[in-house]
């Protein structure tokens, strides 16, 4: 029987190609590692030129929207992407990480002197907010607004929720309105001052970078980071390992993302149709990018179902693959490896008190992502075991 975190087991060993369904199209999923990784690369036959069809259901019910540079190919993902690459290389700045964990420290003593708390709601999702407002250059009181739009900033229990959206979209094109207006330090203001190919970009241009910004990282930081600490809460010996082992948390950021995935797929377009694992794609049809069952290939990952804190290399496509890669990575990863990092330095010690983990379709394919009430129990200084 299949590991739940790999429910593609058998389909990936026996063809590699699953018919997938998603809801107002069927379309080939790609399971095997190789054929993702090579399908990631070949823009050209695999097409992100799809402006609200990328994401699996996809969005165009709740935007017109194109996300920049992610739902553009080369040679205009290339110059819209160096214009923010910096940007987003900031998180390898030392005064940017330190932000950071003042941030997660006061999140944790908050969570200590609590002694529990739901750790998506009440750590993982202002933990990630209040990063966000690190990232954008942004005030700190920012952080509440996004904390109130939930774990997703449009979707509620993997369904676009219009409403939703459109606070979202609001939000947006007011804080360009007033950056091309009077350009401020934070992206907006950087963006306002950008240039492609010598001229200012359009309202709708900088909207779109920040969209995916705000819509494509938070659930899946918010995921992983739940999923992290309730592995630790609940295998003691691998969160003594962390206090222990100085530098663990870095292997094992890489681990989580790839062992919980939280972007599970992903959807291309096929400009001209194709050929893949036996079907026939028509022209403008799609085919999905399997990340999770990627992930857990065991043609590249020795005993993939195992969660090995100290797993290299560990080539995993946790964060995409190819020129569409995460711009946001650098981000994620600090987060993460963060949280972990403090819990080791602090010597936290996490025991589970309740926690349902959700199922979540995947083209057919049923794979736990995230929990229903995730509280844990924390306390400063080897508290273990004293739930």
């Amino acid at each position: 029987m299949p590991h739940p975190m790999d429910p593609f087991e058998q389909t990936r060993a026996a063809t590699g190609v699953s018919l997938a369904d998603f809801g107002n199209e069927v379309m080939p999923m790609l399971l095997r590692y190789r054929d993702v990784r090579k399908a990631a690369n070949d823009w050209a036959r695999f097409s992100n030129n799809a402006p609200a069809r990328l994401p699996l259901p996809d969005e165009t019910d709740v935007r017109t929207l194109r996300q920049l540079p992610i739902e553009t190919d080369p040679p205009d993902h290339t110059e819209y992407r160096d214009l923010v690459k910096p940007w987003f290389r900031r998180p390898t700045d030392a005064a940017y990480a330190a932000r950071i964990t003042a941030l997660t420290d006061a999140l944790l003593t908050t969570a200590v002197a609590a002694g529990q708390v739901n750790v998506e709601t009440d750590l993982a999702l202002p933990l990630q907010s209040r990063a966000l407002t690190v990232l954008l250059n942004m005030p700190e009181t920012e952080a509440e607004t996004w904390i109130a739009w939930g774990t997703h900033a449009f979707r509620v229990k993997g369904r676009n929720v219009p409403q939703k959206a459109q606070v979202l979209l609001d939000y947006i094109t007011t804080h360009v309105a007033a950056a091309m207006h009077d350009p401020g330090d934070d992206l907006f203001g950087h963006l306002a001052r950008a240039r492609f190919r010598g001229r200012p970009l359009t309202a709708d241009e900088i909207a779109g970078v920040l969209h995916v910004t705000f819509a494509g990282g938070r659930d899946t930081v918010i995921l992983t980071v739940a999923g992290a600490l309730a592995h630790l809460a609940e295998t003691p010996a691998d969160l003594r390992r962390l206090w222990s082992e100085p530098g663990l948390a870095l292997t094992a950021t890489e681990e989580f993302v790839r062992y919980f995935s939280p972007l599970s797929h992903f959807g291309r377009v096929c400009p001209t149709g194709a050929e893949v694992g036996g079907h026939t794609v028509p022209p403008d049809g799609r085919v999905a990018l399997c990340w999770a069952s990627a992930n857990f290939d065991p043609t590249v990952f020795d005993d993939p179902t195992a969660l090995r804190l100290d797993r290299t290399p560990n080539p995993h496509v946790g964060f995409g693959s190819g020129p569409h890669n995460c711009l946001g990575s650098l981000h994620a990863r600090l987060v993460i490896r963060t949280v972990l990092d403090r819990i080791a330095q602090r010597q936290i010690g996490l025991t589970l008190v309740r926690g349902r983990r959700l199922v979540t379709d995947v083209g057919g394919f049923a794979r736990p992502q995230g929990f229903s009430d995730l509280v844990i129990a924390f306390k400063e200084g080897n508290g273990l075991g004293m739930v």
